[in-house]
């Protein structure tokens, strides 16, 4: 059984590299006053979740790699793993590496950058505006947003969930 799940994680690894997944799992949602980010389970997929998280103000001429000021660093020691995260707080099991000092500003852009248990290599990104956050509403994928009941009623293979 441990081989089976070992090989829906390498491919699930595989998947999110580029090699097939329509979308990131990663989201955020929730209300502008307690913004939420998350992580898209696949079902049956162990030790998959969030490490690692970096909010950023989103510079003019951004990239995934350079996305503009850090706002906000947590990471997980010991191996802790999350699959919802609020915003400025660092869940049991994590570390503030840079706190949160500011509120998010409504029409400002910001970025979020992720890593992920299942892999160093596996990472989520996002764009997002507060104006965007509402509850019962998600940001996901370069900034789409859709009701929470129009994301869950998705496919898990759009999201790089093969567990078949």
């Amino acid at each position: 059984m441990r081989w089976g799940r070992s090989a829906i994680a390498l491919g699930l690894v595989l998947l999110l590299c580029g090699c097939g997944a329509k979308y990131s799992p990663l989201f955020i949602g929730g209300a502008v006053s307690h913004p939420v980010i998350g992580w898209r389970e696949c079902p049956g997929v162990e030790y998959n979740g969030i490490t690692e998280v970096g909010l950023y103000k989103w510079a003019d001429e951004g990239t995934a790699d350079d996305p503009g000021e850090l706002l906000w660093h947590i990471a997980a020691t010991d191996g802790h793993v999350v699959d919802r995260v609020s915003i400025g707080e660092a869940p049991a099991g994590f570390t503030t590496l840079h706190p949160l000092t500011t509120e998010l500003e409504s029409g400002t852009t910001y970025a979020l950058r992720t890593n992920m248990a299942s892999d160093q290599l596996v990472s989520g990104f996002l764009t997002f505006r507060p104006d965007q956050l509402a509850v019962g509403q998600v940001v996901f994928n370069g900034g789409k947003d859709e009701s929470l009941k129009a994301y869950e009623s998705r496919d898990n293979e759009d999201f790089g969930c093969f567990t078949g």
